[in-house]
């Protein structure tokens, strides 16, 4: 089943956390380099988007994660 767009944000965490944990093998890497570039490239065709998301991952980024 597709994920839906309230599923997207918590899937790329779980992916994050994968990658940091070393669960995603470096075979695959180049694969996910390229989905997630065509991700960013379609993320950056919507400017209103990327400013939005920009401002609230300042106003949030410091609570979620004090250590960065």
């Amino acid at each position: 089943m597709p994920l839906t767009r309230r599923d997207w944000p918590q899937a790329l965490q779980e992916l994050a956390q994968q990658l940091d944990d070393g669960r995603i093998y470096d075979r695959d890497l180049p694969g996910l380099y390229i989905a997630l570039d065509a991700v960013l490239e379609a993320y950056s065709r919507r400017p209103y988007a990327l400013l939005r998301a920009a401002d609230e991952h300042h106003a949030t980024w410091g609570r979620r994660h004090p250590s960065r």
